[in-house]
């Protein structure tokens, strides 16, 4: 399952035994899933003789493509660049002191004056290996690699035979160049004052720099030259010479002697060794058997691991490299190093400790909550499918640790345990093998790079797109990052669902990302880099290895489990060594440790910034996420006490800042963990972190019970605020611009609260704009702006209340985030009005309020008074407010035709409902646009808990309905809002999709009831709010129908050889089956525990054959699957375990065959035999043997029927019925034959899918609305729209109504399933206004495949059924199917 996600092993040199260097496989990746590029990659490897795997993250890495050859690489201390602009081969070597250093600090709108932001080494080439000779022009060759360095080698011309040989590895004590044909040169930028003899074959260099160097000449055996060799003063030797020249930095008088005694041990080879317990060698290759030891640098954390008689050389003055503080000398030629790994192999799923019992209950609910909102609507798509491979690796951890979460409260195997572990397979099976509809939004895909040897992204593959597409991961940028992620999700997986478990991997390079001397990863791919390789986020690398933990814990492989906890522990201490900075870290300048954190470490360079942004959120944030077990290896208390203190609390925190979601649970959670559950718990699902869900941040903080110190003394913000968190009014509101370069920078990226999405207009523009609407008028405090590098001369900030812009304030452009303030101004739009064009990048646009002015609304109350011919909608609301009953505030709403709805509000309680009667809507089935929380889904609607609410998401347009199983008189609405709309509209139905306008209302508090005389005759009621809005209860009142008849049984039963054997009976006008004999009995338990249960089926005939007719306890309704269905089945969900004795089932139409299976998860499913089979009108009744397992979902599979599988009721019973019983069955009707269709638009309303949309407001649904004043609109390139026509039509002909963009093509295609197309018509040229396309042809699904991107403003389909059958409306005209 994780093939192509652990890239980091390969097949070791010489693995012992007791290794943890072996591969996990050996095969080539699976050309199905990975295929070759059709194209050359951008920047393949240039300059490198290395067959096979390529390096891509090491520190040479910019010397093995075309555009770095002339960069640095940084082998620590030594910064090398080599330089071919004379012709001569020159190695220049820089080793800038700490001194020497470029220190900038901040300012008001970064850090501070008083800290510093960046600081790096300017490279300068005090000495150099060069020659007398010229080189040849290709320059520097890479011949060799291994896990810590290469051997470079520059030629002479063709047919010399010259060549100089630099093995290069970090933290060598001495450059070094084995010269063969070359006359040695030293060279340097500066001017060199001593050029000394000391003895044979040893040199003392000085330059004017004051930098003094050893100089060493030695042949092949390790002799130093005799006193033939000899150094002018100029740097040149006064003959040719084969063997080593080497360099080595004298910082003081007693380093010279140390130099001297090892020069002649010269490294051109390195291996790693590493077995269990935490041990690890590095054993190095001396060039010759020379008696002394390898003289080289360790860092810090080296230090504090080497064991055995490893020892660091103390009289050797340390060396500073541009980066991680000091390096000592250590002299061996093996280091032993030991790591502690007993508490890193302890290291599970979950955090150690457990949560507080009084949270359990609370945390099992929204653990349960969060799994219902990603199946509702497929919302696991939107989580998992993000179209980047790190963005979707995000939603793909955020699920997997909601799974973790139902396996501790409801066990592995609980059906809501399975239910998510599946959403993962099908999130995976996406990756693999992507189908549409099912994984649109996945990413691309992957591609086997046989130029570096590894997979990386096809989004960029081929182009300069490479460097930036999805964090540039064609380019091996972030691999370590990105795919922790889905090594993290498939272990948990594995450890849900065992039989997934694969052992594959193959052609990747040995450790792709980690450096095995400075023990962490490194970023940058091959992309070049000035400052060598970077780390950002240490705690997504982090991520990564615990994977690899957790990877070979679930596959019981412990040598992959044991490497995978060695890494872990060594990074995470390399993290608090060098990149999470306390107060007493030696290792930066003073004036950086006070940030806490590194933010992009370069090699040469620490920048206190990140590559998305520069705020203290973004770059302390990175370090955060995701959250996990691991991340307390590397946040200490003491750390984030230290962090909390000095920074993070001062900061705004506002509770609709995803961001704030991270510092809370990623700081404030370890060391005041109740304060932290208490934030976190009042802030909204929707504002947490897109990788992290509510339930998990609060399960994590109730969980942590360390604190670190005493208590913070800075909770609030740095403004000295006490009153309530700050609220961004334009996150997720409507925004529109101008223009839009693309649909990945439409206007709405600017107002998502990512600060890694922006807008951006299009580049011709000379004045572009961007507004967003707040939905109301409210009283302003400051605007927030993020430009980042790209940004206007300067903009104007407007604001409007109607339709006249008036200027609230004039700023110029910057990098830097920019607050505006607008105290005492009032405005609905706010808009920001560019002075000039070009590339303009704005990532955020925020507008917060003055919480202290209120806004006065200028509406004056009026009075309409008329009388409705056709029916008065009377609507009265029930205040909070007061105590009295009154009467007033009487203003006229817009109602439908000659209807006059009058809106008064009454005072009263609000703590229960109003009783008018029965509520009829009381738990039925429900549906709704969309759902802010997993906590307030639809159902919360009609529960008839007033402490329960449906909430939608921030957007316009949002709707719920409730389906009442049945047709009513309709005589009364009550609503109860929580957040009130401005206005909404009750709407009725007959089939759950054509909706008529009854009324619409203006929003109060309290209950508003609507009420309908004469009554309205309906099934369905929707309301839609035309802003955001949440319903606390909703109530519908009307004439009860008469109850129906319950079904009846009566004894015979039809019987195979089973799986599961059980005993059927069945009643009805048909000859009855012979019987066997099995099953139990017992006390007849009436309680049908299918009834209103949630229900699926492999298809169905709308409006009156959804499968919810299958269980509304009515004999007059049926379940009907599609004609086509080869093998239709329905499941209905118990929604708990039961013990079932009995399922009954009451056909509308014949079946010759059918089975009864049970499963746990309702996707494993377990056959109840024998089958069965039945006529319509039969009451089939199926009796389980005793030792049946419980069980969650009971499904029907119609295995030979007629033209449909119908069912008109399905009974199941947790306790036996008696053996016989005898009524008759219900009496059925036949249907009338098919008249002609009529001529209506087919498509209108029904469901549909597009391959992108603009979002908030051109999304797919435009396109059938049947407004045209809405439309549909595609990003740029190849895309499509479908509508599924919910049954089978025969076409006539299509209208398509285009939109402002016109495709340069489009056809026409057809479907039965959604995933098979064929084209009707093709290769067809739009006209600018509407056209008609006839089409031929009998399909369910349409699509529209437009060429280079299109807008649809109404997509038209007429059509007639293709089954011709009629279903009978009792007092209605007929309606076809």
């Amino acid at each position: 399952m994780a093939a192509w996600f652990i890239v980091v092993l390969s097949v070791p040199l010489a693995a012992g035994d007791n290794s943890l260097l072996h591969p996990l496989a050996l095969e080539r990746p699976d050309a199905s899933v990975f295929p070759l590029p059709a194209q050359a990659r951008h920047l393949p490897p240039f300059g490198t003789e290395v067959d096979g795997a390529k390096a891509t993250n090491k520190f040479w890495a910019n010397w093995v493509v075309e555009e770095g050859r002339e960069l640095s690489i940084h082998a620590m201390p030594y910064v090398l660049r080599y330089d071919a602009s004379t012709g001569q081969p020159n190695m220049k070597v820089s080793r800038a002191s700490s001194d020497a250093r470029v220190m900038q600090y901040g300012d008001s709108e970064t850090n501070g004056g008083e800290k510093i932001r960046y600081y790096f080494s300017p490279f300068v080439s005090e000495f150099g290996l060069s020659a007398l000779e010229v080189a040849s022009q290709e320059g520097q060759t890479i011949v060799k690699e291994g896990l810590f360095g290469v051997h470079a080698e520059v030629r002479g011309p063709s047919g010399t035979g010259r060549k100089i040989l630099f093995p290069i590895y970090s933290g060598m004590a001495y450059v070094s160049g084995f010269y063969t044909g070359f006359t040695p040169k030293i060279s340097s930028d500066r001017a060199l004052l001593v050029v000394e003899r000391v003895s044979n074959g040893i040199w003392r260099l000085l330059n004017n720099g004051g930098k003094e160097f050893r100089l060493y000449a030695l042949d092949a055996s390790g002799a130093f030259a005799d006193e033939s060799f000899d150094f002018t003063a100029q740097g040149t030797m006064t003959k040719a010479f084969e063997g080593w020249i080497r360099l080595a930095e004298v910082q003081a008088p007693e380093d010279r002697d140390i130099l001297d005694f090892h020069a002649a041990a010269v490294l051109v080879d390195w291996h790693l060794e590493l077995e269990a317990d935490g041990l690890i060698t590095y054993r190095f290759t001396k060039d010759a058997a020379v008696p002394k030891q390898v003289l080289h640098f360790a860092n810090a954390h080296h230090q504090k691991l080497l064991a055995g008689n490893t020892q660091v050389v103390t009289q050797l003055t340390p060396l500073a490299p541009p980066t991680k503080g000091l390096m000592k000398g250590v002299a061996g030629d093996l280091w032993h190093l030991q790591v502690n790994v007993s508490e890193t192999r302890s290291l599970g799923f979950l955090p150690d400790t457990e949560p507080d019992s009084s949270k359990e209950e609370d945390l099992k609910q929204k653990a349960y909550g969060t799994l219902q909102f990603f199946l509702h609507s497929d919302q696991w798509k939107q989580a998992m499918f993000k179209g980047s491979y790190y963005f979707s690796g995000k939603g793909f951890q955020k699920v997997a640790y909601t799974c973790l979460m139902l396996e501790k409260y409801y066990g592995k195997e609980h059906s809501h345990t399975q239910s998510c572990a599946n959403l993962l397979i099908r999130g995976f099976q996406c990756l693999y093998a992507p189908t549409v509809p099912e994984c649109n939004g996945a990413p691309l895909g992957l591609y086997y790079d046989e130029e570096w040897h590894g997979v990386a992204s096809r989004e960029g593959f081929s182009d300069i797109g490479c460097r930036n597409a999805d964090f540039g991961n064609a380019c091996y940028n972030d691999h370590h990052y990105h795919f922790s992620y889905y090594v993290v999700s498939a272990a948990v997986l594995v450890k849900l669902k065992p039989e997934f478990a694969q052992n594959q991997d193959t052609h990747f390079p040995q450790f792709r990302s980690f450096d095995w001397f400075d023990l962490h990863s490194w970023s940058r791919g091959v992309i070049p880099s000035a400052d060598g390789k970077d780390q950002e986020s240490t705690s997504e690398e982090l991520n990564l290895l615990y994977g690899i933990h957790l990877w070979g814990m679930v596959l019981q492989r412990e040598p992959l489990r044991e490497l995978g906890t060695t890494m872990l522990t060594l990074c995470a201490m390399t993290i608090r060594e060098f990149f999470l900075m306390k107060e007493d870290n030696p290792h930066h300048p003073e004036d950086f440790v006070t940030n806490h954190v590194t933010g992009i470490f370069f090699q040469n360079k620490v920048d206190y910034a990140t590559w998305f942004g520069w705020r203290y959120d973004f770059i302390h944030g990175i370090q955060m996420l995701p959250v996990t077990p691991a991340l307390l290896m590397i946040r200490t208390p003491e750390f984030c006490r230290q962090e909390w203190d000095n920074i993070l609390s001062r900061l705004p925190l506002s509770p609709t800042d995803p961001w704030t979601s991270l510092l809370v649970t990623g700081t404030l959670a370890i060391i005041e963990p109740e304060e932290a559950y208490q934030r976190l718990n009042a802030m909204l699902p929707e504002h947490m972190d897109d990788g992290l869900t509510w339930a998990w941040a609060l399960y994590w903080s109730a969980s942590l019970s360390g604190t670190a110190g005493a208590p913070s003394t800075s909770l609030v913000s740095s403004t000295g605020s006490t009153g309530a968190a700050e609220e961004n009014l334009a996150l997720y509101r409507l925004a529109v611009a101008s223009s839009e370069l693309s649909a990945d920078f439409a206007a709405a990226r600017a107002v998502d609260g990512l600060f890694v999405t922006r807008w951006s207009p299009t580049v011709a523009e000379l004045s572009p704009w961007i507004s967003v609407d707040l939905g109301a008028v409210h009283a302003l405090s400051h605007v927030v702006l993020l430009w980042g590098e790209f940004y206007p001369s300067s903009y104007l900030l407007q604001g409007a209340m109607a339709s006249d812009w008036t200027t609230l304030a004039v700023a110029l452009g910057s990098s830097e985030l920019q607050r505006l303030d607008v105290h005492g101004t009032f405005a609905r739009w706010v808009r920001v009005q560019c002075q000039s064009g070009g590339d303009l990048r704005l990532w955020e646009f925020q507008v917060f309020e003055d919480a202290e002015t209120p806004v006065i609304s200028t509406t004056e109350p009026s009075t309409t008074a008329s009388t409705a011919t056709t029916s008065t909608a009377a609507t009265t609301a029930t205040s909070q407010a007061q105590s009295t009953t009154s009467v007033s505030d009487v203003v006229t709403t817009v109602i439908p035709e000659t209807t006059t709805v009058v809106t008064s509000t009454v005072s009263g309680p609000s703590t229960t409902t109003p009783f008018y009667g029965p509520n009829l809507a009381f738990q039925k089935p429900v549906l709704s646009s969309s759902f802010r929380s997993a906590m307030e889904h639809a159902y919360k609607a009609v529960d008839g808990d007033l402490d329960s609410q449906w909430a939608s998401v921030a957007m316009n347009d949002q709707w719920l309905w409730v389906d009442l199983l049945g047709l009513y008189a309709v005589n009364r609405i009550v609503l109860l809002f929580g957040d009130v709309p401005q206005q909404f509209v009750l709407q009725t139905a007959p089939d759950g999709i054509k909706w008529t306008d009854l009324a619409t209302v203006n929003g109060a508090d309290g209950f508003i009831s609507t009420e309908f005389s004469p009554p309205a005759l309906t099934q369905w009621i929707r309301v839609v709010c035309q802003t955001a809005c949440s319903i606390r209860e909703l109530t519908i009142h009307g004439d009860v129908p008469g109850a129906s008849t319950a079904p009846t049984t009566s004894s015979t039963l039809s019987p195979t050889t089973p799986a599961v054997s059980s005993t059927q009976e069945v009643t009805g006008t048909s000859s009855s089956p012979h019987t066997t004999s099995s099953g139990s009995t017992g006390t007849v338990n009436r309680v049908n525990l299918a009834q209103q249960r949630p229900v699926l089926a492999s298809s169905q005939q709308l409006p009156d054959g959804h499968v919810s007719r299958m269980t509304d306890g009515l004999l007059n309704t049926q379940w009907a699957s599609a004609v086509g269905d080869a093998q239709p089945w329905a499941w209905v969900d118990l929604l708990g375990l039961y013990t079932v004795a009995e399922v009954a089932v009451h056909w509308a139409a014949d079946a010759a065959e059918y089975e009864i299976q049970t499963s746990l998860n309702g996707v494993q499913w377990t056959p109840i035999s024998p089958r069965a089979s039945a006529l319509s009108g039969q009451t089939v009744r199926t009796v389980f043997p005793g030792n049946t397992p419980a069980t969650q979902w009971i499904r029907i599979v119609c295995l030979s029927f007629g033209p449909t599988c119908s069912i008109k009721e399905l009974f199941v019973y947790d306790v036996a019925g008696p053996d016989s019983a005898t009524t008759a069955a219900p009496v059925t009707t036949a249907l009338p034959a098919s008249t002609a269709a009529p001529a209506e638009n087919v498509a209108l309303n029904k469901p549909v899918l597009a391959s992108s949309s603009i979002l908030p407001d051109e999304f797919a649904s435009r396109a059938v609305d049947g407004l045209s004043s809405t439309q549909w609109r595609s990003a740029a390139g190849d895309q499509w729209i479908w509508v599924d026509l919910l049954g089978r039509y025969t076409l006539d002909h299509v209208r398509v109504q285009w939109g402002n963009q016109l495709p340069s093509s489009f056809n026409l295609e057809t479907s039965f399933n959604a995933v098979t197309w064929a084209s009707a018509v093709a290769q067809q040229q739009p006209e600018s206004t509407s056209q008609r396309v006839d089409i031929a042809a009998t399909t369910q699904w349409l699509r529209v495949y437009c060429t280079a991107g299109c807008s649809i403003q109404e997509l038209q389909v007429y059509g007639s059924p293709a089954t011709g059958r009629l279903l009978a409306d009792e007092g209605t005209a007929p309606i076809l199917v």
